[in-house]
């Protein structure tokens, strides 16, 4: 039912015309208003002036609002103060209109339709056009008008959907799309593997449990040998580290930070007061993967004093198979509980009879007074009802592990701990659950419960229900320690275990071979590789970027970057010949980071991200949409949210921005999802469903993607799975990746050659179909600076020799170009010619034109013939040249 409102509303002044009965026209559902979303209003505040109409009585005006849907703006929306004429604010919305249109191609005018009211009476039509399509009076705004049902036919959502969906159909035309890694061959060469190297491979597998413990006794191992602590401030900290802990900064901090993890002070002060603590939840507040668990794990093992350890009893409950249901969460807790207590316990046989009867020791003395006591003790009816009664009290659960901790630690004066380990893993919502569970958990059983939290999910939420209920003194926050530090120290922990063993250690090559090596060096390669990975601040920031908080992450990929097939066997020879000094060559470790397990690089294998993908299927292919999200989100990395934290804002505020942009919303979406998934962006629920109203956060990794845009290297990479509408620049990387190009694969020449080619390309479609839609009518700043990127790899390429002599030869004697010449060598396979004032090139028997091989015969030194350019090749200093005719 249409609102009545919208026609009995009191409308004193243009503003009233605006709010309350205009917008809520705009926004009110379909079929009762036009069905637009908040995001898809642009109001005057991100309205661009333009100037309209001519002469004297040209003049900036914007209008009240614009409607933009996929990036297009495609209705301008005119409100005037009741009882106004509204004919010339008709006719300046079509002049707006008209000047929006200017900037798009010829034959593409998206913002094609006007609406224009004073409250009273609504007229629409075409911007082209004096003629109004719809003409109406407020009051005829029902479910039973034909005019207004000609309205919403006429500017409706659903109708300005399809025309934006026409219009981005029409900018992409009917062009085929190309992809470089899809003109060497099919699928299986698209997708061919690398490998693992032997070397790395079995070393990687030997020596796990150090990089990535699993078991108890692994984690504890990690503890006693290789812990690192983390310090609130450290010196000398890089930039990358400076971000990764500056990722969240709370807007009020007033929880207890622990300044040092090696000495948690704090921490142990609280627990200096067991009585204090029964019964008491503690949170520890850190990032996923920053050490959370390894720390309790120190803290029951070695953190500690003597006194306070000996008070206390820790359990850890792994939450990473709970179940999530409340119906059955509870039940699970329990039977974890006593699981925990009985492997802690091992010396303790509970289901011996003397410990049962211990265990239940006032419910049997109850039970003996009561109807037991009908029987003889000792006799067989006494024997069966005391056999049932124990089967019942064990049965239990809960009532067993009051008894249980009882037993175990209350006796013994001793605090138990619960720590419910890995909830930060969990979802925003299931950490919450996981609170209440703690909660109960705390309340129903003496103990205290350690609980680990999301920073982010604390910040946000803190003053809501359940967390508002926790005491902030038992509220503790802990930073991650420095990856570069824990992988050093793995790694010397490694060389402690490889030198306590006496066994030797063999690996395969690739033609089949078993190479065996001494334990030394498998040391001297770990060393190796790990001072590779840190020796250029490039790559420091790359991997600990990618790895952010997340120490787990960031040790699986130096465990990946180990075990890569791209690490050539004679380095692995140089490195055990050198005793481990050798460094893995710069080319070498960009192709382990940025193509990983492929021989070519593919966006969907690698950590590192292809800014530049796009979706071909998409009405309008997008290769911006992922420099645009992570850009806006940079942009607003220092500004308050509505959550009140830095740098976390509304999915529909960052699809507002962009939309008002000239980004379709179709790949916006698409691709926030994706990066997402990947650690590009954070989010505070972290339960993959991305609503509207989800919190974004672009993180170090994003941070990291974006830098990488000024790296020729990264930029070489992902052109090989980027999509082209021109088969030209896919061509010229395809053939570079195989070494048929201009320059010899793997090389910097080679390199630049793609990413000129790439960003050209990207430049050139950036001004055909997208310089028009991003900020015609928005005042957001221009996020993808796509010029600022072609200026960064021109000066790349002026600098570099190869590139400029291949430039400066191409210039001279461009492909296609006919030259005269002078034979000067022959040979079997061809014979050289010389031209010009020092132009040089090859004539191979494969290029003798519409000559065959026999002309070979006819060919000598000092003969004259023509020749047709068709490549200059750099790494040999000539031409390619074909044969045309002899002169």
């Amino acid at each position: 039912m249409i609102d009545d409102s919208l026609t009995t509303v009191k409308l004193v002044n243009e503003s009233d015309v605006e709010q309350k009965f205009l917008y809520r026209l705009i926004t009110s559902a379909a079929p009762y208003g036009l069905g637009y979303s908040d995001s898809e209003v642009l109001t005057k505040v991100n309205i661009k002036k333009l100037n309209v109409d001519k002469g004297k009585s040209k003049k900036l005006y914007y209008p009240d609002y614009v409607i933009n849907i996929n990036g297009l703006p495609l209705l301008v929306i005119e409100a005037k103060a009741p009882g106004e004429d509204i004919e010339e604010a008709y006719k300046e919305a079509r002049l707006y209109a008209g000047e929006i249109n200017a900037s798009y191609p010829s034959g593409v005018n998206p913002c094609a339709k006007i609406i224009v009211t004073n409250g009273d009476r609504v007229i629409s039509g075409r911007y082209d056009s004096n003629d109004y399509l719809v003409d109406f009076f407020r009051s005829q705004i029902t479910s039973a008008s034909q005019v207004f049902s000609e309205f919403l036919d006429f500017s409706s959502r659903d109708a300005l959907a399809s025309d934006s969906k026409k219009i981005l159909k029409k900018i992409k035309s009917k062009s085929e799309y190309f992809k470089p890694i899809y003109m060497l061959g099919g699928k299986s060469t698209k997708d061919e593997s690398i490998g693992e190297n032997s070397f790395g491979a079995n070393v990687s597998v030997e020596y796990r449990y150090l990089f990535n413990p699993e078991t108890t006794e692994e984690r504890k191992a990690i503890v006693e040998n290789a812990y690192v602590t983390s310090k609130r401030k450290e010196s000398h900290i890089s930039p990358i580290d400076k971000l990764i802990r500056s990722s969240v900064q709370p807007s009020n901090d007033s929880i207890t930070k622990v300044l040092s993890t090696d000495s948690p002070r704090e921490i142990v002060e609280v627990l200096k007061e067991p009585r204090r603590m029964y019964n008491q939840i503690c949170l520890l507040v850190g990032s996923v993967g920053s050490g959370k668990s390894t720390f309790t794990d120190y803290m029951k093992v070695k953190g500690l004093p003597d006194d306070v350890a000996g008070s206390t009893g820790w359990v850890n409950i792994n939450l990473n198979k709970a179940p999530l249901s409340r119906s059955v969460i509870y039940d699970w807790i329990i039977d974890g509980y006593i699981e925990q207590i009985e492997n802690s316990h091992g010396y303790i046989d509970f289901k011996s009879l003397d410990v049962i009867t211990e265990l239940y020791q006032s419910e049997i003395s109850d039970f003996k007074k009561g109807r037991a006591s009908l029987f003889s003790p000792g006799s067989d009816k006494y024997n069966e009802i005391l056999f049932d009664e124990l089967e019942r009290l064990q049965s239990d659960k809960a009532l067993t592990l009051r008894k249980m901790i009882d037993y175990v630690y209350l006796k013994k004066l001793i605090l138990p701990i619960v720590v419910l380990d890995n909830c930060d893993k969990r979802t925003r919502d299931d950490q919450l659950l996981m609170f209440e569970v703690a909660t109960w958990l705390k309340n129903e059983f003496r103990c205290m419960v350690f609980l680990p939290i999301r920073d982010v999910t604390y910040d946000i939420y803190r003053s809501e229900p359940p967390l508002d209920t926790v005491i902030k003194d038992f509220v503790f926050r802990i930073d991650p320690p420095l990856l570069e530090k824990v992988i050093y120290s793995r790694l010397n922990y490694a060389i402690r275990e490889v030198s306590s063993r006496n066994c030797g250690f063999k690996y395969r090559l690739n033609n089949g071979v078993f190479v065996e090596c001494s334990k030394d060096e498998i040391s001297q390669y770990l060393k190796a590789m790990v001072e590779s990975l840190f020796q250029e601040p490039l790559f420091k920031r790359i991997v600990s970027g990618l790895a952010g908080k997340n120490m787990r992450k960031g040790l699986e990929i130096f465990l990946d970057f180990c075990k890569s097939g791209h690490v050539p066997e004679e380095d692995i020879l140089k490195i055990r010949q050198s005793g481990g000094e050798h460094r893995l060559p710069i080319h070498v470790i960009s192709k382990i980071l940025f193509k990983g397990k492929r021989i070519y690089y593919s966006d969907s294998e690698s950590n590192i991200k292809n800014l530049f993908h796009s979706d071909r299927d998409d009405d309008l292919p997008n290769p911006f949409a992922r420099i645009a999200i992570l850009r806006w989100l940079k942009m607003n990395y220092r500004e308050y949210g509505p959550s009140k934290l830095k740098g976390y804002h509304r999915v529909s505020s960052l699809y507002e921005a962009l939309s008002s942009a000239g980004q379709p919303i179709q790949s916006i979406e698409a691709e926030l999802r994706m990066l997402v998934e990947t650690g590009c962006v954070d989010t505070d629920s972290r339960d993959g469903q991305l609503s509207i109203s989800e919190l974004v956060c672009i993180s170090p990794s994003g941070m990291v993607h974006l830098d990488l845009l000024k790296n020729i290297n990264y930029l070489s990479s992902v052109s090989e799975d980027t999509y082209f509408r021109e088969n030209q620049p896919a061509k010229i990387i395809a053939n570079n990746i195989v070494g048929r190009g201009a320059f010899k694969e793997n090389t910097f020449g080679a390199s630049i050659s793609n990413s000129k080619a790439l960003v050209d390309y990207m430049v050139g479609y950036y001004n055909s179909a997208f310089s028009s839609m991003n900020s015609v009518v928005s005042t957001c700043p221009n996020l993808i600076k796509i010029d600022e990127l072609q200026e960064f790899v021109d000066m790349k390429a002026d600098n570099n020799g190869s590139y400029r002599e291949l430039v400066s030869s191409e210039r001279d004697h461009p492909p296609g170009s006919l030259v005269d010449g002078k034979v000067t060598v022959v040979r079997s396979f061809g014979f050289v010619v010389e031209f010009g004032l020092k132009g040089s090139g090859l004539i191979h028997v494969t290029r003798l034109g519409s000559f065959d091989k026999n002309i070979m015969k006819e060919i000598e030194e000092g003969s004259w013939v023509q020749a047709e350019v068709c490549r200059y090749v750099p790494n040999k200093r000539r031409y390619d040249l074909k044969l045309i005719s002899i002169l």
